[in-house]
Parts: C-alpha cells; structure tokens; sequence
C-alpha cells in the first residue's frame, strides 16, 4: 500500500459522545457503527487528556547453560483503559461508586463512599479518527481498579481520572476492537 494522509487520525471524540456503560448482561455491539443498545449511557465529557489504552506484556527469558538466551515466555497480559470524567452526573457517580451507592431522587444525588466492591461492566469507547474511518472499542468486562485524586480548586475541572482493567470474556479477550473504514477493501 503507498502511503495515504486520509488515514492518518486522532482520537477525536464523536460529537454525540464518546464513552459509554451498561450494566451486565446489556448486549455487546459486534461492529463500529450499529447503533448501541438503549441501556449504554454516555458518561458526558472528559478531560482534554482523553483516553489512554495500555496493554502490557510480562516475559521471561529461559537462559541456557553458556547464557544463550533460548525462549522468550508471556507470563502474563493485561490491558487497561483510564480517562478523567468531567461531568457531574449519575452516569458517573455510578460508574465511580457503584450502582448500589447512588441515589438519585429530583433535582438531588447521593453518593455513599464506601469499601463496596464495584462489579465489572461491559464498556463501549468511540472515536473518529479522521473523516472516513469510526474506531470503537468494546470492553465486556471494566472493573474499576484506581481513581485518582479529587482536587477541589477554582481552575481545573471537578473529576478524577479513572483507571478500569479490561478482564478477559469467556472468550479469552479483554476488548474487541471494530473499524468501519470508508474505501477500505480485503485487498488492501
């Protein structure tokens, strides 16, 4: 393939939103474009740092005798998503603190802080990186691992960055990811 500046992007945000939760059991999307089931509900903004995705694997190296290094073995893999929510709303409280510490009643919300356990939840992440392609990233397992810390000041946004661990499906994968490229063609 030549080189091509269309398919050169970023990780801008759909303008509709770009991150979404639903609680488990929701069925997952299976490409970049249908729409998402009406339980997945926008957490709003995020920091202008957006998203970052890390996927980590450990090794070991197998030395034999004379030091030659003979087999290189995973030991383990992980992938973690983490953002800074900026909106003050249930979608994120619940997403923070668990479905079970949030009480919303008219025009007031109560969030209990607690050593609760908050369960995983599938995710959904969109983004459209230049004007032909819309990249979507489906977790089906996000547990909330870190959030952190809350600074209360007079210039920066009232959130915390939140960190969830993608646990593996029942088929092995921590997330999926789907892409609907305009032009694109299986000879490509």
């Amino acid at each position: 393939m030549p080189n091509d500046a269309t398919s050169v992007g970023v990780g801008k945000p759909k303008v509709t939103g770009a991150i979404f939760v639903a609680p488990v059991g929701t069925p997952l999307p299976t490409d970049a474009t249908t729409d998402l089931n009406e339980a997945f509900k926008c957490i709003g903004y995020v920091s202008e740092d957006g998203v970052t995705i890390e996927e980590e694997r450990d090794t070991e190296d197998m030395v034999a005798w004379g030091g030659d290094t003979v087999y290189t073995s995973q030991t383990t893999y992980s992938e973690t998503f983490a953002f800074t929510p900026i909106e003050v709303n249930p979608v994120v409280a619940k997403m923070e603190y668990g479905d079970d510490n949030v009480e919303v009643t008219a025009g007031k919300m109560t969030i209990k802080h607690n050593s609760a356990e908050i369960p995983a939840k599938p995710m959904v992440i969109e983004v459209v990186p230049n004007s032909k392609t819309v990249d979507r990233f489906v977790v089906p397992n996000a547990k909330l691992t870190e959030k952190g810390e809350l600074n209360l000041t007079d210039s920066d946004p009232m959130g915390r960055e939140c960190t969830f661990a993608a646990l593996t499906d029942e088929d092995g994968n921590t997330a999926y990811e789907y892409l609907t490229i305009t032009g694109l063609t299986p000879t490509s």
